[in-house]
């Protein structure tokens, strides 16, 4: 299991940019990766709430673009004040 710091570069940006659109900071979430039978799972835990989710990612699969689109329609619920 890795944690965001151990992913690659572009896909941490792409998860920091995310969350400072929609008002959040990349620490109100906790996120894994777990790969399981050549399947890549990206968790998503927003503790505050106990919103949790799974995006698959693989080379045809951006996770972080999905997540956005979960930020967007509020899965997470609202930013912190």
């Amino acid at each position: 299991m890795a944690t965001l710091e151990a992913f690659p570069t572009a896909e941490r940006d792409a998860f920091t940019s995310a969350c400072r659109r929609y008002g959040f900071i990349a620490a109100d979430f906790s996120v894994w990766d777990m790969a399981e039978k050549q399947v890549r799972l990206v968790s998503v835990l927003r503790p505050e709430t106990g919103t949790l989710m799974h995006y698959a990612a693989g080379s045809r699969d951006s996770w972080s673009t999905k997540f956005e689109h979960d930020l967007a329609i509020r899965v997470f619920g609202d930013a912190p004040e």
